[in-house]
């Protein structure tokens, strides 16, 4: 099963041992070519399938197959939280077009046409590699669905339309084929840890731009909850897919289902929680000022920091803009798009502070030496933990899991170790 999920993955997913050097966060583009792909592999086995059956006499149509591959797809698909009819009326059409496909290779060799195609044995050869595509492809469309659910996702996708192109076919069989992928819907209702188990998949949402927790450089991901996820990952028998979210879209992407858990050093907030389920704290700290070396005295206090000559820089849509928005109302703020070049722009005096978790002022100040702490106070008092979902089961698995982390003092050392980086 593990290595047909690498199949799947197409590269993006870690393996033990190269956590920081290979997590990447997922592309949707490639998650939809990988399924169009998964189906294309399907349609092209169906020469060799009719090769055999011409050559042995057999019928195209095998209708107790056909109804043991519908069955399997229904009871899959249910555990993956795909909506059930949807997936069998997909895979019903395949079957019929696999048909089409057979009887007309069948009708061009009966006219005399060479038979050029391999002879592969249907039982021990073609039929496990079907089983094994159908896995595969039920697989893709759990992490192509958020795609698949979009308005335009036929008009977007067109192009890969002619990768369908098999002997056989037409394009309206194309059209088809795009129609019943479009129509595929998930099931929210779906526990959690069910899918993870079927998939072997967890979808962990980070906005990657969050030193020392989460960061995305040269299009590589790095940081302690990356590792982290890795690893939970791993406990429970799955391989992590990182999916991009942002601090604005956080709660969005959340309440959409676009992630099973999100990571990336995510405090938590009144309005996280009245909306969402955290785990553990894993991280306690508070916001606190960093400026540039020099001026300390000057930024040291809110009451010094909220005036109209002070320029705060802040990141946009995270509890760093929150805070500035609702204590700092004198000073003059200027948002910074990317959290990963604002400290940059600090230094280059575009601003004279910034507030943000004292952990993250930690890690600039070691990166930037033209920056300092301003104050060894902090203003608030929060917490960071795992954004999860209103799954009892799922959380209390991912708090066990953490519990023993932070027993242990992995947590601690990943968190050193990010700090070196």
């Amino acid at each position: 099963m593990r290595s047909l999920l690498h199949c799947l993955l197409y590269g993006l997913i870690l393996s033990p041992g190269l956590v920081l050097a290979d997590a990447r966060l997922s592309s949707p583009d490639a998650a939809v070519a990988d399924l169009v792909g998964q189906v294309h592999a399907r349609l092209q086995l169906m020469e060799f399938v009719a090769a055999w059956k011409h050559v042995h006499d057999l019928p195209v149509t095998d209708a107790p197959r056909e109804q043991k591959v519908l069955d399997a797809t229904v009871q899959q698909a249910t555990a993956l939280g795909i909506d059930a009819p949807a997936a069998r009326a997909l895979f019903a059409l395949q079957i019929a077009l696999a048909r089409k496909i057979q009887e007309d290779h069948i009708a061009r060799w009966r006219a005399g046409a060479p038979i050029t195609t391999q002879i592969r044995d249907l039982d021990s050869d073609l039929r496990p590699a079907l089983d094994r595509i159908g896995t595969q492809l039920l697989r893709a469309i759990y992490l192509a669905i958020p795609e698949l659910e979009q308005a335009d996702f036929a008009s977007r996708y067109a192009a890969l339309k002619a990768s369908l192109a098999v002997p056989g076919l037409d394009a309206a069989d194309a059209d088809a084929l795009f129609a019943a992928l479009a129509r595929l819907r998930r099931v929210p209702a779906s526990p959690v840890l069910s899918r993870i188990e079927t998939s072997r998949v967890l979808r962990i949402g980070t906005p990657a731009d969050y030193a020392p927790f989460s960061v995305e450089a040269n299009g590589v991901l790095r940081g302690a909850d990356i590792e982290a996820m890795t690893q939970l990952a791993h406990s429970l028998g799955a391989e992590p897919y990182f999916v991009r979210t942002s601090w604005k879209d956080l709660l969005r992407d959340y309440r959409a289902g676009q992630f099973d858990l999100a990571a990336g050093g995510i405090s938590v907030t009144p309005q996280r929680a009245a909306q969402a389920r955290f785990s553990k704290a894993y991280q306690h700290g508070g916001k606190t000022a960093i400026v540039r070396c020099g001026t300390q005295a000057s930024f040291d206090t809110l009451a010094e920091i909220d005036r109209p000559p002070t320029r705060v820089l802040v990141n946009p849509g995270g509890t760093n803009e929150q805070f500035v928005r609702e204590r700092l109302t004198h000073a003059t703020v200027i948002v910074h798009p990317d959290n990963r070049t604002i400290f940059d722009e600090l230094s280059a005096g575009h601003g004279d502070v910034m507030v943000t978790d004292d952990v993250e002022v930690e890690l600039q100040t070691r990166r930037h030496p033209a920056l300092c702490r301003a104050t060894p106070a902090t203003f608030t008092s929060s917490d960071k933990a795992y954004l999860l979902p209103q799954d009892p089961e799922f959380a209390a698995a991912v708090d066990r899991w953490l519990t023993g982390e932070l027993q242990s003092g992995a947590a601690a050392r990943r968190l050193e170790a990010a700090f070196a980086q």
